[in-house]
């Protein structure tokens, strides 16, 4: 187990030692620029009606496809997830400028159990620092245990919506990171955006990567093959057609 691993495995996030070569960060940082100035949908909002968020990034531009296989990127998720890496369409998936206001500091996780692992990947456009934003992490926090499902049917939890989490509030870390910094953080570790104390923005770029399902045969529409090839390679095969039915010695 390398180094990188064992700190990932044990706090729950982990900084890349290697930030990523300027030429790609401001190409990334030129598409984004770019779609929120001419207000590309999807994208969310602020509380005063400027788009704030674009959704479906990796659908925009094969410059962010790019970046997540860089060698720097690519290296690291190998170890963490193995040889055949997915990047999911439907978790994450987006850029945000995080001016002052934004977006509120409020501690989740992105999903509620660890049988739904996922990487996140957080890439810094421009510098994050603890007075424009910069992200905060409970370290260790993905070995907590499922406390209850999320309002209005989100994904994660918010620690302050059960009792469980609410000790967690005031325990987080500033990650402060240069532009082209990346941020591999578990999913199920708590985290927030910070508060942007100043009058610029702060520009990131975030997706969601697990390993590849080994255990289907169909593709799945809502992941890109990142890395790696996709082999089925489960133990038993069934068809099954109308009903469930068992495999042959199978309990």
């Amino acid at each position: 187990m390398s180094d990188l691993v064992r700190f990932f495995d044990s706090a729950g996030y982990a900084r890349l030692p290697h930030r990523l070569p300027d030429s790609l960060v401001d190409r990334m940082r030129s598409v984004v620029d770019d779609q929120f100035a001419r207000a590309v949908p999807p994208y969310r909002v602020n509380q005063r009606g400027e788009p704030c968020r674009l959704d479906a990034l990796l659908e925009r531009h094969e410059v962010f496809i790019e970046a997540l296989r860089h060698e720097h990127v690519a290296d690291a998720l190998g170890q963490i997830l193995g040889p055949a890496v997915d990047v999911v369409l439907n978790r994450h998936n987006h850029a945000t400028v995080n001016n002052s206001g934004d977006i509120p500091f409020r501690l989740h996780r992105d999903i509620q159990q660890w049988s739904q692992p996922l990487v996140a990947v957080f890439f810094y456009l421009e510098p994050a620092t603890v007075s424009n934003g910069c992200t905060y992490v409970v370290p260790a926090t993905h070995r907590l245990p499922y406390a209850g499902p999320q309002s209005h049917n989100g994904g994660g939890n918010w620690a302050d919506e059960h009792d469980e989490y609410r000790h967690l509030i005031g325990q987080e870390v500033p990650l402060e990171m240069p532009a082209g910094g990346v941020l591999l953080l578990n999913c199920l570790c708590f985290h927030s955006v910070g508060r942007n104390l100043t009058g610029r923005s702060r520009r990131s770029a975030v997706f969601a990567c697990r390993s590849s399902n080994e255990l289907s045969r169909v593709e799945d529409p809502a992941v890109v093959q990142l890395l790696g090839r996709r082999r089925f390679l489960a133990n038993s095969v069934l068809e099954v057609s109308g009903s469930l039915r068992k495999a042959p010695g199978a309990g």
